[in-house]
């Protein structure tokens, strides 16, 4: 299986070589996990030095911690096809006092202003849930503006924010404002771990079955099991309201 490796590789700013080297890996993983850094670097005409430069632009601390987090996300990869058919079933495994403090954190902003933000794929779920929190009597405003967030001169006082990767600059950078500016943020996320679950007041981690298909090239139900929490969890606030 060929991974879509396109927007690691820009946002870590990745070299022709390290990109050809990542793709290696994850294209090979099994086989990878009984092979030294110079093996690696010899199938790919590459030197160690090259290698290990691309696992500490990664976030891993050298190449063996590089490796076997690599194999645990393919793992998952491929463990999470088999729930691509059962489409609602995660919302069982959502801890019951997340769903709490969301339903606790809307009653407590009903009437303050909210923001929404997302881009790329997750802007039409935004977009969706913009106009549904109007219909239910919330004071919504979808945007993207830094400046809105870098000043808060509107006075919002609650942040949503949506990416697949949790790591877009464009939206980041406006959950970075928000947290300076201390409004509350609720972020729903492709995995637990990425800056903006980091700044969020909660997070919710919502399944990914592709994790390395960067640009949704192959059938993705992340956004649509983001559009079916968020319908749930939008529902339980208006039950208590």
């Amino acid at each position: 299986m060929k991974f879509d490796i396109y927007k690691i590789a820009d946002n870590y700013k990745l070299s022709e070589t390290e990109r050809q080297v990542l793709q290696y890996i994850l294209t090979n993983i099994d086989s990878v996990l009984t092979k030294g850094v110079r093996d690696v670097a010899t199938i790919n005409y590459t030197s160690a030095a090259t290698i290990i430069k691309l696992s500490k632009k990664l976030g891993y601390t050298g190449y063996v911690d590089m490796i076997y987090r690599l194999n645990f996300i393919v793992k998952n990869h491929q463990n999470n096809q088999e729930h691509t058919s059962d489409i609602t079933s995660f919302i069982s495994e959502i801890e019951n006092k997340k769903i709490e403090d969301f339903i606790s954190m809307l009653i407590k902003h009903r009437e303050d202003i909210i923001f929404i933000t997302a881009t790329g794929f997750s802007d039409s779920i935004a977009d969706f849930f913009w106009r549904k929190m109007l219909v239910l009597g919330f004071k919504c405003i979808k945007t993207n503006s830094y400046g809105v967030y870098d000043s808060n001169q509107i006075g919002g006082a609650l942040v949503i924010g949506i990416s697949k990767s949790g790591e877009t600059e464009s939206i980041t950078k406006v959950i970075d404002y928000a947290s300076k500016n201390e409004l509350d943020i609720i972020t729903f996320t492709g995995k637990p771990e990425n800056h903006m679950a980091k700044k969020a007041t909660l997070n919710f981690m919502i399944l990914d079955d592709k994790e390395l298909d960067d640009r949704n090239l192959t059938a993705n139900y992340f956004y649509a099991r983001v559009m079916i929490v968020m319908e749930y969890l939008l529902d339980k606030v208006m039950s208590n309201l």
